[in-house]
């Protein structure tokens, strides 16, 4: 299991969790979330079915330091470019797989949050991981990300009989030169306790959405400890892929 427990900066504070799950034997998801050092946080979940996810969803959590590492902790005054910076990574990672699986390539999902100015938050997400919302005026959860699978299109079209296989085919990744890598981008201005979620389909799949509210608004909880729970509930759920989650406190 790898923990990074929570730091904090002037708007939120964050903190980590990723476990290899019950069934898997290596951990191919990535995350970062050193509030300390960074004023961005995000994971990364290597694509399934192919070799070395581990190496890509790593390079893409590397490659996000070198972008928003410059500045320590300083928010963007503007809104990131969040297409360049995904194809960049993309293009990356392309680079990467040519030489480690010259046949397939590698490929990652990748979500992230990156603070910005007067309580505002940049979100860019893409693949099968989720961004969760939860307000505090409200004391409800938003699933904000949208699911990139051949599932989510056919039902987009109006179409319901697919096989099940699509719920596990992606439709935009990251190193993957045939698939798209334009991430689904949006912002939120963050109220005083306000949380937000970032988990890979380890969670996602494994916990409904009451479960994961449960959890996240939980009003004694820190985001260690809610991380911590969202971890444990997925392996007691059977633990069937790599989970990780990282809750940030604002």
């Amino acid at each position: 299991m790898t923990l990074q427990t929570a730091s904090a900066s002037a708007l939120f504070r964050v903190a980590g969790i990723s476990h290899v799950g019950m069934i898997r034997k290596t951990n191919e998801d990535a995350f970062v979330c050193d509030a300390s050092r960074y004023n961005f946080f995000a994971i990364a979940d290597g694509v399934g079915g192919l070799d070395f996810g581990e190496r890509a969803s790593a390079a893409a959590i590397e490659y996000l330091k070198r972008i928003f590492g410059v500045s320590p902790g300083i928010p963007v005054s503007v809104r990131p470019d969040f297409d360049m910076i995904f194809k960049e990574i993309g293009n990356d990672i392309v680079g990467v797989g040519k030489t480690l699986a010259p046949e397939f390539g590698i490929a990652t999902t990748l979500d992230v949050a990156v603070a910005g100015e007067g309580g505002k938050m940049y979100f860019a997400h893409l693949g099968d991981s989720g961004i969760y919302y939860w307000s505090a005026a409200e004391n409800r959860l938003v699933r904000l990300s949208e699911e990139h699978t051949a599932a989510r299109a056919e039902l987009e079209r109006g179409n319901k009989d697919f096989p099940d296989y699509f719920n596990n085919t992606l439709t935009r990744v990251l190193g993957q030169e045939e698939l798209s890598c334009k991430p689904q981008v949006f912002s939120l201005r963050m109220s005083p306790g306000d949380r937000i979620l970032l988990a890979t389909d380890g969670v996602t799949r494994a916990l409904d959405e009451q479960t994961i509210e449960q959890i996240l608004a939980d009003s004694a909880g820190t985001p260690e400890t809610v991380a911590e729970a969202l971890i444990a509930a997925a392996n007691s759920a059977g633990g069937f892929d790599n989970s990780t989650a990282v809750v940030a406190f604002f």
